[in-house]
């Protein structure tokens, strides 16, 4: 006898047909698996399945650290539409209360408490004496609770002054350097002031020390530097640096000197020993093309010329054409894209 079937198949339905005493289909009814929950069904958190995800079956989520379960019922049921039921709990990141700045009072009394909800705002100031980090104007900031449950970072610095004038170089004692309350006393070795100090010391390093008064520098008095060469600067260079190694090493920034001073203590600041002349800056820095002259921390490696990131027409254009781009035309500013990239690169090689 010939006939056929059909059979329910969750939304679906298949039809088997007996023919020749053989029906044309094996046909089985399996339960409807809800697979794993989509990462953002309870974000963040993770699962358990002691029964696994089929039909009818529960699952239970515990959050993920630092987030905080609002609600009570922390289970999920797989639905006959194959789908977890919707939650009746959420997990929510707060934060903890932040830790104490430092030198720095807090201001915002509620930031006392933990389980901050994401984006709050707590205000600081920061104590006497004490200034926002690298802001020296200011005394307040604010920080926030981040989306990953951590607080944005805040900090106060001593106040500082300014070392008193070079002409008192050498002839002061300060109790805590140049921090806030700290006392400078001045030595007055010659309280009149007007010894004179023999103006010599610089021609050993190539050195032209220009007086516009007289043979003799009086205390407080300036002269200029100038190098025989023209085109060429007057730099402090440490005992453990030469001039051909500032050349070779690009990423040498010599602070750049135009005068010294007759100090209160008779002597010479800075020392003339340490003083010497190195190439100077060719005028074109800025200027679109990569000058393999200025491509140094000197010459701000050209005025951000010869890095694609960083020139203006972002594309590198070296000056004279024969400037290997790999070499003395490369791209060598460390605070460039191209160089970070690869730093972070290599770290986690």
């Amino acid at each position: 006898m010939d006939g056929w079937m059909e059979f329910l198949l969750s939304d679906s339905s298949v039809t088997i047909t007996c023919a020749n005493g053989k029906w044309n289909k094996q046909v089985s009814c399996e339960p409807v698996d809800c697979g794993l929950p989509d990462k953002y069904h309870v974000h963040p958190a993770h699962f358990n399945f002691p029964e696994g995800t089929t039909y009818g079956k529960k699952s239970t989520f515990q959050c993920r650290e630092p987030a905080q379960l609002v609600g009570t019922n922390n289970t999920l049921t797989c639905l006959e539409d194959g789908l977890w039921s919707f939650p009746e709990a959420l997990c929510e990141l707060r934060c903890p209360a932040p830790p104490p700045v430092p030198n720095a009072v807090l201001q915002t009394k509620r930031c006392n408490e933990t389980g901050l909800k994401v984006g709050t705002l707590c205000k600081y100031k920061c104590k006497p004496g004490y200034h926002v980090t690298n802001k020296p104007k200011r005394r307040a900031f604010k920080r926030q609770c981040t989306e990953d449950g951590s607080w944005l970072e805040g900090a106060c610095e001593p106040v500082t002054c300014d070392p008193p004038p070079p002409i008192f170089h050498g002839s002061y004692h300060c109790t805590d350097g140049f921090r806030f309350d700290s006392v400078c006393r001045l030595n007055c070795s010659d309280p009149a002031g007007n010894t004179a100090a023999a103006a010599t010391g610089g021609s050993a390093h190539t050195l032209s020390v220009s007086l516009s008064h007289s043979p003799h520098a009086r205390t407080g008095e300036e002269c200029e530097l100038t190098c025989r060469e023209s085109n060429n600067d007057v730099v402090i260079l440490p005992s453990n640096m030469t001039v051909e190694s500032v050349l070779k090493e690009h990423w040498r920034n010599p602070h750049k000197v135009k005068s010294i001073v007759c100090t209160m203590g008779l002597k010479w600041y800075p020392h003339p020993e340490l003083l010497h002349c190195i190439k100077g800056c060719e005028p074109f820095m800025g200027d679109n093309y990569c000058d393999s002259v200025n491509n140094r921390a000197f010459c701000n490696y050209d005025g951000g010329d010869c890095c694609q990131s960083t020139v203006k027409t972002k594309k590198v254009i070296p000056f004279p054409m024969s400037c290997d781009i790999r070499d003395e035309c490369s791209c060598r500013d460390p605070n460039a894209i191209e160089n970070r990239k690869a730093e972070h690169v290599h770290s986690l090689g």
